[in-house]
């Protein structure tokens, strides 16, 4: 969701792998690989999706395989590399792989009431003594804080922009420890104590409940961002037009009623749904990625305006730039 500095070890590999493999391998014999975050243990996201993706390989005729990665970087190397066609990702990485991965916005998910945003939180435990994120910031240099992973929208780029460069810190300059990790690992770390806050999200905060019911009321929210727009479903530009067709049809058939539909079968489908907290998904595109490049460019820009010392020259030519994408955005976000 923007023109920004790449990341560096990032564009290193992908540019590294992409010489070496050639064009990225489309879908064919093979089928689909379908990547997956790791928001939660790998094995529990598989779990969760795999239904759903089997009931996809049904439809297309064809298999599809999901693949789990650790990290959102891995979810767009592998698109970047054509080991995975389609992905789930977040709005952040997203935008990577949009802007270095040949992705493209395809879909966003439907929550099971019905909207199609999320929101990310501040947790900490029930008897932290902690009540909003005012409090968290006066004790900040006693306090232990998980983070997100970088790529992650609600578990880093949400919270980083609205919580930290507001107010002009970041993370590392005002806790006495900060430790990176996925939404689930950020969770329990607040549980058991390992963490006094964290960030994470509305949607899986529900789903860690769920999974860990005897820590269901010992962590809780003390701060909600603005609303973000729905995790997307991405997939590669360069899939055959009538592949995508189908693929989106797919999507926004599943967990509907239909004149076709059995009653057992919209069931099963519904289920699976709720299992992933979702109950369907809607067409989308890049534009809703918009938002996100706002708040990246924002954060940067902040970033450079308290930056002192040499590059002066250099930093004053990039902060003209993010001005003129900044009036661009807001433009089209008018717009929208």
């Amino acid at each position: 969701m923007r023109k920004k500095k790449p990341l560096a070890g990032l564009l290193v590999v992908l540019f590294i792998l992409l010489s070496c493999h050639g064009t990225p391998a489309m879908a064919g014999a093979g089928g689909l690989g379908f990547g997956l975050i790791a928001t939660s243990a790998p094995q529990t996201v598989l779990d969760g999706w795999r239904p759903l993706l089997a009931d996809l390989s049904a439809f297309l005729g064809e298999p599809v395989t999901p693949k789990v990665y650790e990290d959102y970087a891995g979810v767009i190397w592998a698109m970047g590399t054509g080991r995975a066609q389609v992905a789930w990702l977040g709005n952040k990485s997203a935008i990577e792989a949009v802007d270095r991965a040949g992705g493209e916005v395809a879909l966003r998910s439907i929550d099971p009431a019905g909207r199609t945003e999320y929101f990310s939180h501040l947790l900490v435990r029930r008897d932290s003594g902690l009540a909003d994120a005012d409090a968290v910031f006066a004790r900040a240099a006693q306090l232990t804080f998980g983070d997100g992973d970088p790529n992650s929208t609600s578990g880093h780029a949400v919270p980083a922009y609205y919580l930290f460069a507001s107010r002009g810190v970041s993370p590392r300059a005002v806790f006495k420890r900060v430790v990176s990790g996925n939404h689930e690992e950020n969770f329990l770390g607040v549980a058991t104590g390992r963490l006094d806050v964290a960030t994470g999200n509305n949607l899986d905060l529900k789903r860690h409940r769920q999974r860990y019911p005897e820590f269901a009321r010992e962590v809780v929210a003390i701060w909600t961002s603005p609303p973000i727009p729905s995790d997307p479903i991405v997939w590669r530009t360069d899939l055959p037009a009538g592949l995508k067709d189908r693929i989106r049809a797919f999507f926004l058939d599943y967990g509907r009623a239909a004149p076709d539909k059995s009653e057992a079968r919209l069931a099963r489908e519904r289920a699976v749904l709720a299992a992933l907290s979702r109950s369907g998904f809607e067409a989308s595109g890049n534009s809703q990625l918009v938002p996100i490049r706002i708040i990246e460019l924002y954060r940067e820009k902040l970033r450079l305006t308290a930056e002192g010392g040499p590059g002066r020259e250099a930093r004053r030519k990039r902060l003209e730039a993010i001005e003129e994408q900044l009036r661009r955005l807001q433009s089209l976000q008018a717009c929208m």
